[in-house]
């Protein structure tokens, strides 16, 4: 039997093979699974991961990281502090950017949301 090894950076329910290997959390957790061929995804609520196959071997621990959609720290920064500024100084230019900032998170809830988790094989 061989191991994998999740590196997360967000909480999400872990499937192998369809089959439901619980929560993980901001954390790293391992999964004993047996040699082969594994379909491997994560979901959070509706919005999920793309599904990735690995091949796993003896004593082999595959690394995989998990994590949100490409940038979202830094969209959640700059919609907060356009939001700011649209309350404090009541320019709506403040508040067309921001919306327009929140349109990128927007995509990955709606139609790329088998996008919103990124799951990539460490090598």
């Amino acid at each position: 039997m061989g191991k994998i090894k999740i590196e997360s950076s967000t909480g999400a329910k872990i499937f192998i093979n369809q089959r439901d290997y619980g929560t993980i959390k901001k954390e790293d957790k391992e999964y004993e699974i047996e040699n082969g061929q594994h379909e491997i995804y994560a979901k959070s609520a509706w919005c999920g991961s793309q599904k990735i196959n690995v091949t796993i071997t003896d004593d082999e621990i595959t690394i995989l990281t998990l994590s949100s959609f490409k940038n979202e720290g830094i969209v959640k920064v700059t919609f907060m502090l356009l939001a700011g500024l649209l309350i404090f100084t009541k320019n709506l230019i403040f508040g067309i950017i921001a919306g327009i900032v929140f349109l990128y998170p927007l995509y990955y809830l709606t139609i790329g949301k088998d996008k919103y988790l990124e799951l990539v094989e460490k090598k």
